[in-house]
């Protein structure tokens, strides 16, 4: 099987230092429906992925942390479903929407 191609990238930067800004991120994408695919995941980078659905085909998201002070984390999220060539602008939104909930500009 091969890579699944990347549907979305976006850009935060949060005031917060990065473990509160991991710590925080969790706990607003398991609001929002996604669990955390610990083997997948790394100290710098969490996966998300939520299950296909009668709404969702299969979507993960990847957030990269870089602490770019003591007190700022810039986080990069990408997107991709399991089983979609196109993602019809959700993942993109699925981002946006997570990175607004962290509070991140």
């Amino acid at each position: 099987m091969g890579t699944v191609p990347v549907m979305a990238l976006v850009e935060g930067t949060i005031d917060k230092p990065v473990g509160e800004t991991i710590a925080q991120t969790r706990t607003v994408a398991a609001a929002h429906g996604y669990s955390v695919a610990e083997g997948q995941s790394q100290p710098d980078a969490l996966v998300f992925t939520k299950g296909v659905s009668m709404f969702s085909w299969g979507s993960k998201l990847t957030v990269t942390f870089l602490e770019t002070s003591p007190t700022q984390t810039k986080l990069t999220i990408s997107t991709s479903e399991t089983f979609a060539l196109t993602d019809w602008g959700r993942g993109q939104r699925a981002a946006v929407k997570l990175l607004d909930a962290v509070g991140a500009q």
